[in-house]
């Protein structure tokens, strides 16, 4: 059984959910992102979404939900730092 994992209606933060669970191989399903309606630019920005109450959500299976979370959680942003002093 799967179980809602994440809902946004910003396309770019949907993009990076679907990155980090790919890294973290969680098999996941996407409901919302693939409305023909939503193709055109000016329709898919977050407002429009939430204007046409279009989320996007994500779910997963119920076994991986807790390691699921874990990896949104995961802020792996030092990753772009340098030691580099300018």
């Amino acid at each position: 059984m799967e179980k809602e994992l994440f809902v946004t209606y910003n396309p770019i933060e949907a993009s990076i959910i679907r990155a980090k669970l790919d890294d973290g191989a969680i098999d996941y399903f996407v409901s919302g992102d693939s409305n023909i309606a939503m193709t055109m630019e000016t329709f898919n920005s977050e407002l429009s979404r939430m204007a046409l109450k279009q989320p996007i959500k994500f779910f997963v299976d119920e076994n991986n939900f807790e390691n699921a979370k874990a990896i949104l959680e995961r802020d792996n942003s030092d990753l772009l730092q340098d030691d580099y002093n300018y």
